[in-house]
């Protein structure tokens, strides 16, 4: 295993980590996200005001109150610090996150160029000055943060949780990768292309995020590279029937999803190579 793995996983020993706190933590976050995250947008539903800005709102409403489960979690349940979620260290490094930011929004840039070169009655300019910069200021806040919180869910909390089970690294970005797929398995392009390519595809970079994650042994890398996926999809190259329903620049008639899967794998091969190609194993 990587050493910087090794005291990445190592910060679950922090504080109190008896099996059964995981299980309860589990339960809350689960149900303050899925649950109580789900009532403003039944509110939403109920009121009327079912305006595409608005549910944009309240779906991320529902991460806000999964950051909330988990921090009641972290800190009363385990008696540990939310920094300890993301890096050993005495400070949270956004530089790190920053220049994975820069790398991925390069590599997600080739590869919609590519598909618009490949297939060029795929992707058509749908740029609405009306909407879009309403939707610009949305997403600039809410998707970072949303991508925030996932990752100190998935790759964080959930990830050091296995450590205490297993010391292998694979296992544990497996498993992660599997619990990160699962809610995904909800959104609508799953309805739409089938649930095998789909769950390829959101098991792609849940590996992707936790492989990176356990070479760094710490989070931002992780948590810049979600967070400018989303917001490149979100602004720049989305597809029509994205669960991110957004106002994009351009937008797909379709998702390829094979097309989306054989880049993913090599745009992490890619990534892993650009990111860790002078750092020490």
């Amino acid at each position: 295993m990587y050493p910087n793995a090794e005291r990445y996983l190592d910060l679950a020993r922090q504080g109190r980590n008896e099996w059964w706190r995981y299980l309860l933590g589990a339960l809350i976050v689960t149900v303050f996200w899925l649950v109580l995250g789900n009532v403003p947008h039944v509110l939403l539903l109920l009121s009327g005001l079912s305006d595409p800005p608005f549910d944009f709102i309240a779906i991320n409403i529902s991460i806000f109150m999964m950051f909330a489960g988990l921090a009641v979690t972290v800190k009363l349940i385990h008696r540990r610090s939310l920094r300890s979620l993301i890096t050993p260290e005495d400070r949270i490094d956004w530089a790190r996150a920053t220049r994975a930011a820069a790398v991925w929004v390069v590599l997600a840039a080739v590869v919609a160029i590519v598909e618009h070169v490949a297939y060029p009655e795929r992707y058509y300019l749908s740029f609405n000055p009306d909407r879009f910069f309403i939707y610009l200021a949305l997403v600039l806040v809410l998707t970072p943060l949303q991508c925030f919180v996932e990752e100190l869910v998935f790759r964080g909390y959930l990830m050091q949780g296995l450590g205490l089970l297993t010391r292998r690294p694979l296992a544990i970005a497996v498993l992660s990768s599997v619990a990160f797929t699962v809610p995904h398995l909800l959104n609508p392009e799953v309805h739409e292309h089938g649930a095998a390519i789909m769950a390829a595809n959101y098991f792609a970079i849940g590996m992707l995020l936790a492989t990176v994650t356990l070479r760094d042994g710490r989070l931002e890398l992780a948590i810049g590279l979600h967070a400018v996926n989303n917001v490149f999809l979100a602004l720049v190259a989305n597809y029509e029937g994205s669960v991110l329903a957004t106002e994009s620049v351009f937008t797909a008639r379709e998702l390829d999803p094979i097309y989306s899967l054989v880049t993913m794998i090599a745009g992490a091969v890619a990534f892993h190579w650009w990111i860790f190609r002078r750092a020490p194993e």
